[in-house]
């Protein structure tokens, strides 16, 4: 019995150890599943903290957007509103000055001009700062020829440089190559904002341009430009702050000297997108030495890069009035001086059947009426703007299956989403307010047409193709137009590749291939394009095709849109 009553307690005992374990791990059950829920509702709130700072950081990010956008359009608007004026200033004392006029009447000529400019500088200034802070500043990698590019600058400041007593000389590096690839523009602006700059603040001096070589190996140069004077040199303390925004020397600050402390702001962010190095070596009242260097991709070839340029200027130097009575010229622009300066350039280069209207309606209303040699389309007028009035020409155009007319966008705003805005419309160039009577001539040098218009399409063809039937439901034509379209569109962007990089011997083939193509498919007008830009790449000379390959797209587009037509008819 006492045996029994043993074993009862021993197994008393265990099962109170078991259910005061049970009840333990139950008391830590409930101890975990409450730091659980605890954590939990820590992770939510977390979570809830990071979904209101996102949304947070999100508003932030695009009231950044939204203020760098609308900063952008700020400058754009001032831009043009600055510019349109300016235009009319600069060109009417451009037409004065080429009139009989006193030694005093044009010494007050020069005086506005040179006033004009400056203020046209500050606004270009600002419009480059602008577009750098909000990173739409982008790099037009092409041909760079170093030697031609600084004659070219030369020929421009040496004037300037001599009315202050200075002399200019130039030392370039006869090792560096013929043709390298870069921004030959960003180039040539920063060149001449630190001439500028070394001729401003030297007199009775010497401002000399050096170019080095600096590394050579296959593919690339690195290439260091100087430009030293002899002038009142700059103390070490604003060297250390001269490249920022606004920032000038005391001596620069003065009204001896004007100015507002962007050009070599401007500078350093250009070199730095280049990917460049900039700096100054100077010593007060010992000169300036203002530096920056470049690594450039080096070009096959020996044709220089401004091949073209000077065809141009040879091209200017033709009496106009041989071709002028072919030339007929619609001029829209909502504003009296501009319309009258344009229309006073063009008297000057020979050309008289102009007609002008102010807005886009009436310019609609005038080329439903005449044929045109050229549009001269300003980008902001009311009623209809340019981009509309070109959009409705353009579909004129289509459904009439005539001849693209060259229009070309007037405008005082620059910036190169504008740019974009205008070709995509359907324009075919554009002018920059304020422009001069050179700019103005080869403009119209580049896209008149001397000879009658061709047809978009070449009907007796077509009609032809158009009669074959096929097994199906779709006919001949409706299928070689899909094949047409799905082949072109990329074979126009090699093409244009192969022209821009010179390659004249691949632009041959393709253009011939495309050539043939639109052809078959009685595509008359592009055809005619393409066998012009294949003569030109077969003569080696596939530069002067350029001008031709912004006329493609809109005619490829004009074609396709008719074929269409005929083969739903």
């Amino acid at each position: 019995m006492s045996n029994e009553n043993g074993e009862i307690q021993r197994l008393r005992r265990t099962i109170e150890h078991l259910s005061d374990q049970m009840i333990r791990s139950k008391e830590q059950e409930e101890r975990t599943l409450a730091e659980f829920s605890e954590m939990n509702n820590e992770l939510v709130t977390l979570h809830r903290l990071l979904a209101k700072n996102n949304n947070s950081l999100e508003a932030a990010r695009q009231q950044a957007v939204d203020a760098g956008d609308s900063k952008i359009a700020f400058i754009a608007g001032i831009s043009h509103d600055f510019r349109t004026p300016l235009n009319g200033i600069l060109g009417m004392a451009e037409m004065l000055k080429l009139s009989p006029l006193s030694e005093e009447q044009e010494n007050s000529v020069s005086v506005i001009q040179d006033a004009a400019k400056l203020l046209l500088k500050l606004i270009q200034d600002l419009l480059d700062l602008s577009k750098l802070e909000a990173g739409q500043m982008r790099l037009e990698l092409g041909e760079v020829d170093l030697q031609e590019t600084i004659n070219y600058i030369v020929r421009l400041l040496e004037p300037q440089v001599r009315k202050n007593g200075n002399q200019l000389s130039i030392d370039c590096d006869p090792r560096i190559s013929t043709l390298l690839e870069g921004d030959s523009t960003r180039i040539t602006q920063i060149l001449i904002n630190l001439i500028q700059n070394a001729n401003k603040f030297t007199s009775e001096g010497t401002v000399r341009i050096r170019v080095t070589l600096m590394k050579d190996d296959e593919i690339t140069q690195m290439i260091r430009l100087e430009v030293e004077d002899t002038g009142i040199g700059i103390s070490e303390e604003d060297q250390n702050q001269l490249f920022q925004p606004y920032v000038q020397t005391e001596r620069g600050r003065s009204s001896e000297y004007g100015g507002t402390g962007l050009g070599l702001s401007i500078c350093r962010s250009l070199v730095t997108l280049m990917e460049g190095q900039i700096g100054v070596d100077s010593q007060e009242g010992e000169g300036s030495t203002f530096w920056f260097e470049l690594t450039l991709g080096k070009k096959d070839g020996n044709q220089s890069a401004n091949q073209s340029v000077a065809s141009a200027q040879e091209h200017q130097g033709r009496d106009m009035d041989d071709e002028a009575p072919s030339i007929s010229v619609l001029l829209a622009d909502d504003n009296v001086i501009n319309r009258q300066l344009v229309m006073l350039q063009l008297k000057k280069l020979g050309i008289t059947q102009v007609d002008a209207v102010v807005n886009g309606e009436e310019a609609i209303a005038a080329f439903l009426s005449k044929k045109y040699s050229l549009i001269l389309m300003d980008y902001m007028m009311p009623l209809m703007d340019g981009l509309q009035a070109t959009r409705k020409i353009r579909s004129i155009e289509m459904d009439e299956m005539r001849h693209t007319t060259p229009i070309i966008a007037m405008t005082g705003n620059v910036m190169q989403g504008e740019k974009d805005k205008c070709m995509e419309a359907g324009m075919n160039d554009f002018i920059g307010k304020p422009f001069t009577l050179e700019i103005l001539s080869k403009m119209i040098e580049k896209w008149q047409q001397s000879s009658e218009p061709t047809e978009v399409l070449n009907m007796s063809i077509v009609h032809e193709i158009a009669e074959l039937n096929t097994d199906g439901d779709r006919t001949l034509l409706g299928m070689l137009l899909d094949m047409y379209r799905t082949d072109t569109p990329g074979k126009i962007e090699v093409l244009r590749r192969h022209i821009v990089s010179g390659d004249h011997v691949a632009a041959t083939e393709v253009a011939h291939d495309l050539k043939s193509g639109s052809l078959s498919l009685g595509i008359r007008y592009l055809s005619t394009l393409f066998a012009r830009i294949e003569q030109f790449a077969k003569e080696g000379q596939s530069r002067k095709a350029e001008p031709l390959l912004d006329a493609l797209l809109p005619a490829y587009q004009a074609a396709c849109e008719s074929l269409q037509r005929v083969s739903k008819d």
